[in-house]
């Protein structure tokens, strides 16, 4: 599976490669000291000089394959047989490079390991984002090849989106909401400035209400892991005041919460066959292939309206019918309009 990623061609008019930047230690106050991370993913960067806008691609909790530990635990790290999930978004990376979006897709498998310590990914989820930007930021500054593309002036690191996936969807709100205000000219030129859009997928909720930042929502009706949790932001956002920026909402229909990855596809993890939703059969459900070239297609358009200042589809338009179909499949779709 990981080869057939690796060799995977770029989208269109664009650069994909996998980077590996080494291992690192993260300071955390966990029981078992610093915590070990590989700074791994893939990359993709649109043709011509730029800069172009950038969009970290963030993986969710999906298990890391490490081996049972003495005890309730398991092993870490173990990256000999890891289990890649930020590669299983790969195909997204692509396709925002191939609409001139930059983008990121980390290992960010060191934040939810139970291999070191209690879970903590509220705090280590930051920590390693927040690192591979820095060294992203030195490439884009400095030029070099250890993200396996040359960076040097190519990335605009005032511009920066986050798509989050199941759990990294609720780490992404926390962070764009911590970032609200890093509008120095240091922060930026480090990776560390504001986040300007934000798209979560399938994602999970535990009460931290959005950001006032444009933002789509997607939900799956399939979805046996964090059934309903999605649709919260829409209703916590309709009851905030004072917010500017639009949310969209699209609920993808015999869509699950799992074959968006195709790391998680390719190891047959459907979790629609528990939901026991109506509509959600065998024969309704979307094979994984569909369900992402369909998050491929909503998440470049978002992005590329979002961070580039692309035509917007019809779907972001504030006014208007609502769509029962996005990119060939059905949806409930909704917007927020303040």
């Amino acid at each position: 599976m990981i080869a057939a990623l690796l060799s995977a061609p770029a989208a269109g008019a664009a650069s994909v490669r996998n980077y590996d930047l080494g291992e690192i230690t993260l300071p955390d106050p966990g029981p078992k000291g610093p915590l070990p991370v590989r700074l791994w993913g893939a990359i993709g960067v649109p043709a011509g000089p730029g800069p172009h806008p950038l969009v970290v691609v963030a993986h969710g909790r999906h298990g890391d394959n490490c081996p049972p530990a003495p005890g309730e635990s398991f092993e870490w790290p173990c990256f000999a047989r890891e289990q890649r999930n930020d590669l299983g978004l790969r195909h997204i990376v692509a396709a925002l490079a191939s609409r001139g979006v930059a983008a990121l897709a980390p290992d960010l498998n060191a934040a939810y390991t139970i291999g070191w310590g209690e879970p903590a990914d509220e705090r280590r989820w930051p920590r390693i984002v927040n690192r591979t930007l820095f060294e992203l930021a030195g490439e884009v500054r400095d030029g070099g090849a250890r993200f396996g593309l040359a960076l040097r002036g190519r990335i605009d690191l005032a511009r920066i989106g986050l798509l989050g996936h199941s759990r990294s969807g609720h780490n992404a709100v926390r962070l764009a909401r911590a970032r609200a205000d890093h509008d120095e000219a240091g922060q930026i030129a480090t990776g560390q400035g504001p986040i300007d859009s934000l798209f979560l997928l399938a994602p999970v909720h535990e009460g931290v209400r959005l950001p006032d930042l444009e933002t789509t929502v997607v939900a799956s009706r399939c979805d046996a892991d964090v059934p309903g949790e999605a649709r919260r932001y829409l209703e916590r956002a309709r009851r905030d005041r004072g917010r500017d920026e639009p949310v969209f909402f699209a609920r993808l229909e015999g869509a699950n919460h799992n074959f968006y990855n195709r790391t998680l596809s390719e190891l047959g993890r459907d979790d629609g066959k528990f939901s026991g939703v109506p509509g959600c059969g065998m024969k309704q459900r979307l094979r994984a292939g569909a369900q992402q070239r369909w998050i491929d297609a909503i998440a470049r358009n978002f992005f590329a309206a979002t961070l580039r200042g692309a035509a917007r589809p019809a779907w972001m338009r504030l006014r208007g019918a609502a769509p029962g179909r996005l990119y060939g499949l059905r949806v409930a779709y909704e917007r927020l309009v303040p």
